[in-house]
């Protein structure tokens, strides 16, 4: 019998519970764009969503071998996108990085044969990334096969930073996941590790993962360490009931205690203090304890209008008067200092968007 870590992989791939988001579209469509020559393949989604996943799906999982595997946050300078790609496909007898010119590299690269995968390239610093997108047209002109991963709002990132791309590029977007699809992993998982997989429970689960296979496949595994797979099997009993323990369990794999702090206490305080609000409830908060109670709120998102915002807002407060929420977003970015924020506000668009699945979950569960 396999045990709950082997089956419920909370990072990594899933071998025994994988999910072929919207059917296996998704992978149909990376193979289409793969088929296109000299194409760069997009590939946006929320994170956790399943980007990576899908790639060591139709890949494999094996770096080096399988791709060639690069992050942008590990980019900080413009050779080091090629750097990193070249380390992987060479060994000792190989012409070293710096003495090759960019085009014995790239020649070096096609030679492999292997898909050339950029994690994240929103990470890539601004500057940087008009330099690469055109490295990147050259490249994938010449034959390399390029696939970018991204979050949906920076989605076209290589784009706007060179028109040339235009044309150039093929998309695969994801959206949320379906609670159908997540409710799977537990029916695939659960009865590998001799745990009970009860629709209903199953559903349960899938509703508290905010749309993320990451966090359903933790509270999967939180679900059997809960119970005890030492029990008989008719001894282990599932429902509502668990679910407070399952998510105890879970935050402990998603704390975020100090991302949570910076959104809590908001920028420095100038000059006299914050106004305070009543909740119904009977406490009272400036306009960022607003912000995290709304946020709280049922039913989850994973994005809302600053309209949607402010209804919510609203619907705890017990006086009239209401807080800036569009002034408080504004200053969001600045909150997180060197951290990348767990929230995107598009102010122009006035949209609130989630970007950790995790953060959310703690969030919500704290």
């Amino acid at each position: 019998m396999l045990t709950a870590e082997d089956v419920f992989i909370t990072t990594g791939f899933p071998e025994h519970t994988y999910v072929a988001f919207d059917a296996g579209s998704k992978e149909n469509e990376l193979r289409e764009g793969l088929a296109q020559k000299n194409m760069i393949i997009s590939i946006s989604g929320p994170s956790k969503s399943g980007k990576t996943t899908l790639c060591d799906r139709v890949f494999g999982k094996e770096k080096g071998l399988t791709h060639i595997y690069v992050t942008g946050d590990t980019i900080t300078k413009v050779d080091d996108l090629w750097f990193e790609a070249y380390r992987q496909v060479t060994d000792d007898t190989d012409k070293n990085f710096f003495e090759a010119s960019q085009g014995e590299r790239i020649e070096k690269l096609i030679a492999a044969d292997l898909p050339l995968i950029i994690d994240d390239f929103h990470y890539i610093p601004r500057d940087l990334q008009p330099v690469i997108s055109r490295q990147m047209k050259n490249a994938a002109s010449s034959g390399l096969r390029i696939i970018c991963l991204s979050v949906p709002h920076r989605g076209d990132d290589p784009i706007r930073n060179n028109a040339d791309l235009s044309g150039r590029f093929f998309s695969v977007t994801f959206d949320f996941w379906k609670d159908d699809d997540l409710a799977k992993i537990a029916d695939f998982g659960f009865p590998k590790v001799g745990f009970p997989s009860d629709s209903t429970f199953n559903n349960l689960l899938a509703r508290e993962s905010l749309k993320s296979p990451q966090i359903m496949q933790t509270l999967c595994l939180e679900a059997c360490r809960a119970q005890g797979l030492d029990k008989p099997l008719e001894a282990v009993v599932v429902g509502e009931a668990l679910l407070p323990e399952i998510k105890k369990r879970t935050i402990r794999s998603y704390n975020q205690k100090t991302a949570l702090d910076f959104l809590r206490q908001g920028p420095s305080i100038r000059g006299s203090e914050r106004l305070a609000y009543q909740f119904k409830n009977g406490s009272r908060g400036d306009v960022y304890e607003c912000l995290i109670a709304a946020l709280r709120l049922d039913p989850p998102f994973l994005q809302l209008t600053l309209e949607e915002l402010r209804n919510r807002v609203q619907s705890l407060l017990a006086e009239d008067k209401e807080p800036n929420i569009r002034s408080a977003m504004q200053q969001y970015d600045a909150l997180f200092k060197e951290q990348t924020p767990p929230l995107d506000w598009d102010d122009e668009k006035r949209n609130l968007t989630i970007i950790d699945p995790h953060f959310y979950f703690y969030l919500r569960n704290v």
